[in-house]
């Protein structure tokens, strides 16, 4: 396989209020990208097939300098999709809705729903905005030589629609997850610092229900918990026992809650801890129930059995002196987990070998901290990575140095160094701050950054069902 790189303006984006629909809020606009934009630089064949060595214009870098007569264009034919959305205030986090529409869609037009937490100039000001994206139709090209079949489900001019509910939340929302096995009921890490857990049936389910009227009554926590002595982002929900959530804080403790029944938990005082510095991110197993990992400020990763509270079961210093900011793990390759570090790098780690403390590939591509990494949760060997380097990228790691590509990138200053694994970068937002894929939508992904929200997909994104390595 060649190479990828598909850049998306960053410096000229513009979110126009003409270009979708206002919220009943006034506070979010969709923007489609339907019109008729110059393509630029860069574009892609096929899945993961790569960058095209013939393409116009210079490919731009993150970091490169931009002269005062050029100009940043994204070529259109590098995404399938592409809807962009911004808001009053910025979104540190969100997730994104299981809905009852049906799994491995490819069909156009596009329905998704997803939770998002704000970060706005006063405590009282924030809330959960629970949001369905409608309407989102794929990315209309002249010259992508299509057939009319081909593109039935392009032939809709409507703009993309957003409604939204919103639950008020006291603080800052700085981590939310949404059970995997529920994806209504919510937990989320607040600044002040309190982690509460909501249900947003009514919301969702409004939302669902024609004519999006907003849901009647107000919204109170099912529970909270208080027993963290400093605010904290890590948060995660176990795939394998329904309910059960663990919360970790910047005073290094993490906190396992048990569940008692669909609507109450049981949050053990007393903490997990190993962890010198603070907690920045937990990870559940995806086949054990008593096992989930987490990261750190001190540089480690931790393997923890919770039914032992003698500290981890397993250490691992990555040795580079920088925080630890986030993890994934693999939930097709069940002994596969990619972390994400401060200086930018990140790296895959095989925990069967665990315990010799040396990842299986390490990717110093980003030139800014890593703010988050997630498996895809359609093919094994592929991951999304982003950074405050305002880069989204995608890797499969399965692909390896193509001698054809490198020969007709040869003397393409701009084109070198490129991993073999990087299939294709999405810019255009400001300090990335987190990513997900869509499990229902192959191929589709949404990120949120301090300036907007994007959900896109590339047009070298696969379609296919879930394949997991043996």
């Amino acid at each position: 396989m060649s190479k990828a790189h598909a850049p998306l303006d960053e410096e000229e984006l513009e979110f126009e209020d003409e270009s979708g629909d206002e919220s009943e809020d006034e506070e979010m606009m969709m923007d489609g990208e339907d019109e008729d934009d110059e393509g630029g630089a860069g574009s892609s064949n096929g899945p993961h097939d790569g960058v095209r060595a013939d393409v116009a214009g210079k490919l731009w870098r993150a970091g490169d300098a931009i002269e005062a007569d050029e100009q940043l264009d994204f070529d259109r034919t590098a995404y399938e999709m592409l809807h962009r959305m911004n808001y009053e205030w910025p979104c540190l986090t969100f997730g994104v809705a299981h809905d009852n529409l049906g799994d491995q869609r490819t069909t156009y037009p596009h329905t998704a729903y997803v939770v998002a937490g704000t970060q706005a100039d006063r405590a009282s000001q924030n809330k959960l905005l629970v949001m369905k994206l409608s309407q989102l139709h794929r990315m209309k090209n002249d010259d992508d030589g299509s057939s009319s079949e081909e593109d039935s489900d392009v032939e809709d001019d409507e703009d993309p629609v957003l409604d939204t509910q919103q639950v008020a939340h006291q603080g800052t929302v700085n981590r939310l997850k949404l059970m995997p096995q529920a994806s209504h009921i919510c937990a989320a890490w607040s600044d002040t610092p309190e982690v509460r857990v909501w249900d947003l049936s009514r919301q969702l389910a409004s939302l669902h229900a024609e004519g999006s009227a907003r849901a009647a009554g107000e919204t109170v926590p099912l529970q909270s918990f208080a027993g963290h002595t400093e605010e904290g982002f890590a948060l995660d929900w176990s795939p394998v026992q329904q309910g059960a959530l663990a919360s970790g804080d910047g005073a290094h403790r993490i906190h396992v809650w048990a569940p008692t029944s669909a609507a109450t938990w049981v949050v053990d005082p007393q903490p997990y801890l190993g962890h010198t510095g603070s907690v920045e991110d937990i990870a559940w197993s995806p086949v054990e129930a008593a096992v989930m990992l987490s990261c750190g400020c001190d540089t480690t990763l931790r393997v923890w059995d919770t039914r032992k509270k003698s500290g981890s079961a397993i250490s691992v210093d990555e040795g580079h002196g920088e925080d630890i900011n986030v993890i994934s793990w693999n939930r097709l390759v069940n002994y596969l987990v990619v972390s994400g570090a401060d200086d930018g790098s990140f790296r895959i780690w095989d925990l069967r070998s665990f315990r010799n403390g040396l990842p299986v590939a390490k990717f110093d591509w980003h030139k800014a901290a890593i703010t988050s990494v997630e498996w895809s949760p359609q093919e094994s060997s592929t991951l999304a990575v982003s950074g405050a380097d305002h880069q989204l990228t995608l890797w499969d790691l399965a692909l390896e140095d193509d001698p054809d590509a490198d020969t007709a990138m040869r003397g393409r200053d701009d084109l070198k160094d490129i991993p073999p694994q990087l299939y294709f970068v999405h810019q255009g937002q400001k300090d990335i701050k987190e990513l997900h894929w869509h499990k229902q939508l192959p191929g589709v992904l949404a990120s949120t950054a301090s300036d907007s929200f994007h959900i896109f997909k590339p047009a070298n994104a696969g379609d296919g069902a879930a394949t997991a390595a043996t």
